[in-house]
């Protein structure tokens, strides 16, 4: 049976746990570019290059999970409208099945607990469709960054090109294998940096700038400028994730213990912005 009360406080001890996760990788990913940087500074390319596919799932694993720590977030703005309603409103529609996909998918046992009350919310049968995305509604995001797929390696080349400047390592990749892998790079990973979307990839592969990735990270959500409304769909495309973490604090707590309205809807567009 669904419990209101244990709903609320699983969604809470979940923004926690995800919070705390997002700045343990945080941290072991900084240390791992050192060791990077040092490795390219001595030569070892190829071992370089194993670590940083690495570093490439944990920044999308650490995407994922930011992710989903709004939508918790979101949920609990609107924990009225799950409560009271017997049916899964669409101003929760998308949050609801992206947390249910992700909760199996994801390290917190936390997730999987709100998945229960979920189900004993709305049913098996709504759960098992949501799991599967049966229709649609989970965030694409989340889908592309909890995949599990080996890094592209032009995505890899950007990566390494970006942590021998951030410690002034002398490095940098081939130009000539880069415009070979724009080629045939997945049309999913989107570089920014290198070639925008909607330029032609092969003018801009030699024009190296600030590594200011994933700009509309939280277009994730659709426009939230407003919490009094429906999330709207999310572009299919997925970025690289940023190659350091931007910090936003966190939504103050009002109203035993929901966030604040108009705080989540400022860390929303700082998100937006990053």
């Amino acid at each position: 049976m669904f419990n209101p009360t244990r709903a609320k406080v699983q969604l809470k001890l979940s923004v926690n746990r995800l919070q705390m996760l997002q700045n343990k990788k945080n941290m072991l990913a900084q240390q791992q570019r050192k060791e990077i940087a040092r490795l390219l500074e001595i030569g070892k390319e190829e071992s370089a290059r194993i670590r940083v596919e690495h570093i490439i799932r944990e920044d999308f694993s650490t995407e994922a999970l930011e992710i989903i720590e709004l939508y918790c977030e979101l949920l609990l703005a609107r924990f009225g409208l799950l409560e009271q309603l017997k049916n899964c409103d669409p101003a929760i529609l998308e949050a609801v099945n992206t947390i249910l996909y992700a909760a199996p998918r994801s390290e917190v046992k936390e997730l999987l607990l709100v998945r229960d009350q979920l189900a004993a919310k709305y049913g098996r049968d709504f759960v098992t469709n949501a799991m599967e995305n049966k229709d649609d509604s989970v965030n694409p995001r989340i889908i592309q960054k909890l995949k599990v797929q080996t890094p592209d390696p032009y995505l890899v080349n950007r990566y390494l090109e970006e942590i021998a400047k951030t410690f002034k390592v002398a490095w940098t990749s081939d130009p000539e294998t880069d415009h070979q892998l724009i080629g045939t790079m997945d049309s999913d990973f989107i570089d920014p940096i290198h070639h925008p979307i909607g330029q032609d990839k092969s003018k801009t592969v030699n024009k190296p700038q600030p590594m200011d990735m994933d700009e509309g990270r939280l277009d994730l959500l659709g426009d939230l400028s407003s919490l009094s409304g429906p999330p709207k769909s999310a572009p299919a495309k997925a970025v690289p994730p940023p190659f350091t973490a931007a910090t936003v604090p966190p939504p103050s707590i009002e109203n035993d213990g929901l966030p604040d309205l108009d705080a989540l809807t400022r860390r929303f567009e700082a998100l937006k912005k990053r």
